[in-house]
């Protein structure tokens, strides 16, 4: 792998991340209005939205407008 290749964005990538990431974002924010789920759920929410968020930075595409 050349290192032009290391640091070009990866915008295939990005796109799949930025959807799973609203994904995500609705999801918690359906769960935070449901009494029934749990803190601990909504902490794994958190934690699994994070990991998305820097999975997208780690992509190299600074900004979803980008996309």
């Amino acid at each position: 792998m050349s290192m032009n290749t290391v640091l070009r964005p990866n915008y295939r990538r990005a796109r799949v991340l930025a959807l799973e990431i609203e994904a995500a974002k609705v999801h918690l924010e359906e769960c935070r209005a449901d009494a029934t789920v749990s803190l601990e759920d909504i902490e794994e929410l958190k934690a699994e939205l994070h990991h998305l968020e820097h999975e997208f930075f780690m992509t190299g595409v600074t900004s979803e407008y980008e996309l």
